[in-house]
């Protein structure tokens, strides 16, 4: 039993070996089996052989569906999360337009901006826009760092007409 848990963990590709050299010790010709001197030997452990060959590909066909599956889910996914952004910034208020609007105007889409204002605070919450960089030296009368503007969201503004309009006014 030991033996047979360790044949199920083999890699794929040593599984698809053994399928492929057990599906052609059953399915060839007898022929070709009495030319590879091998009659006997699938006579005898032709069950065997069968039983290796069907389990060796179930596993196969599992791995394959498992992969699809991973790669259908992530593009679901990805297609999901980018639906859902746009809807975000579809419903973004006018006064977080306008500052996003600074951030697109900006070549580089980066903006000083104070650190204590709820606006900036949200906005970072939401991932919308992120420090630029991990420490910074700030006046403590006026507090305020450099922010940038998230990939995504330039990305979903060019991917829409709808946020085009709302966001180059």
């Amino acid at each position: 039993m030991k033996d047979f848990l360790e044949f199920l963990k083999l890699p794929p590709y040593l599984l698809s070996a053994v399928s492929i050299a057990s599906g052609l010790l059953l399915f060839l010709p007898e022929r070709v089996i009495e030319l590879l001197f091998m009659s006997n030997f699938r006579t005898e452990y032709g069950f065997v052989i069968g039983a290796v060959f069907i389990i060796a590909s179930s596993i196969l066909a599992v791995l394959v569906m498992k992969s699809l599956y991973g790669i259908i889910k992530k593009k679901y996914d990805v297609f999901i999360l980018k639906r859902t952004q746009t809807k975000f910034l579809i419903k973004l208020s006018e006064d977080k337009v306008q500052l996003i609007n600074v951030f697109l105007q900006r070549k580089n889409h980066t903006v000083m901006l104070p650190m204590q204002d709820g606006l900036v605070i949200e906005l970072r919450h939401y991932d919308v826009i992120t420090p630029a960089g991990q420490t910074h030296a700030v006046s403590m009368l006026d507090p305020q760092i450099n922010y940038f503007l998230q990939p995504w969201v330039i990305e979903r503004i060019k991917e829409s007409k709808e946020l085009q309009k709302k966001f180059y006014f």
